[in-house]
């Protein structure tokens, strides 16, 4: 109690003071205060963003581990500011036309009151939304699976989780929601191509040509090791086998995996080596052509 009237009493101190500030101002005074304010709040929010975005598209940011974890915390601190600065603008526009900000702070209290009474999931989402945060779980960016929904984090907020899927659906998750959390972003993901050969053509020949066709791939953005070409991995009666592999970060393998098998086959066509036309014992498969 004693805190509830120490906080209506300074509320309504600097409730007076602002009014004082502009009271005997003339109407178009008033009006010209309030256009100030607004455009200056309008301003100030537009700055905070082009700064906050000057520094997130920075390569020395991006270039830490965290950026992922940047970004959200930042964007969560970007709107607190928001928040802050649109709550005191309305503050002063009140005071301009004399309207006492107190009744105002009373009801929000009373407001707050209800929420500890009657909207205990609200308050539960932002509970887990910051140790979400705090604890790194998972950040904007991430590839993640919340009980049957899996896909890329596109916001996190103390509220709610925004995920889009592989079919490009926006799934909001409120976060008290979330129980169990599966983050594929957090390990490199290996991945191996195998490719087959007809025992004629020279494995010194097509390791040769292979090498130079891939190597472009290694300056990848996704690629984290690799691409390494293993050779021949196996001998057939008719054939032999050669391997590729590479680390990527979760989520990013399929492009590349899909680049790379076309880069090997216009490479074979190409240089003129060829597939092996016949079953062996290694190839498996409903197709009697050996296919990348």
């Amino acid at each position: 109690m004693n805190i509830e009237k120490n906080t209506g009493a300074v509320a309504s101190e600097a409730d007076q003071a602002l009014r004082s500030t502009f009271r005997g101002l003339e109407s178009w005074e008033r009006l010209l205060v309030v256009a100030l304010v607004v455009i200056g709040t309008f301003v100030i929010l537009k700055l905070i963003d082009s700064f906050i975005g000057r520094q997130l598209n920075s390569n020395k940011i991006k270039e830490k581990g965290s950026y992922n974890r940047i970004v959200t915390v930042t964007n969560l601190i970007r709107r607190i500011i928001k928040v802050i600065l649109i709550f005191i603008g309305l503050t002063i526009v009140m005071s301009v036309f004399n309207i006492s900000i107190t009744p105002i702070i009373a009801t929000l209290g009373v407001f707050s009151l209800a929420i500890g009474v009657g909207a205990q999931s609200l308050v539960k989402d932002f509970i887990n939304g910051f140790f979400i945060i705090f604890e790194d779980q998972y950040s904007v960016g991430d590839l993640v699976k919340i009980d049957d929904i899996e896909g890329v984090v596109e916001d996190l907020g103390l509220r709610v989780t925004k995920i889009r899927d592989f079919d490009k659906v926006l799934h909001i998750i409120p976060n008290s929601n979330i129980s169990i959390i599966s983050n594929k972003e957090r390990a490199n993901v290996r991945t191996k191509i195998e490719f087959y050969l007809d025992n004629s053509c020279d494995p010194d020949f097509v390791e040769e040509k292979i090498k130079a066709a891939i190597e472009k791939y290694r300056d990848h953005e996704d690629m984290v090791i690799g691409p390494n070409l293993w050779g021949v991995t196996e001998n057939g009666k008719d054939a032999y086998k050669m391997a590729l592999v590479y680390y990527t970060r979760q989520g990013r393998q399929y492009d590349l995996e899909y680049a790379l098998r076309s880069e090997i086959l216009k490479t074979m066509q190409r240089e003129n080596i060829k597939s092996p036309m016949i079953r062996n014992k290694f190839i498996e498969g409903e197709d009697d052509h050996a296919l990348l």
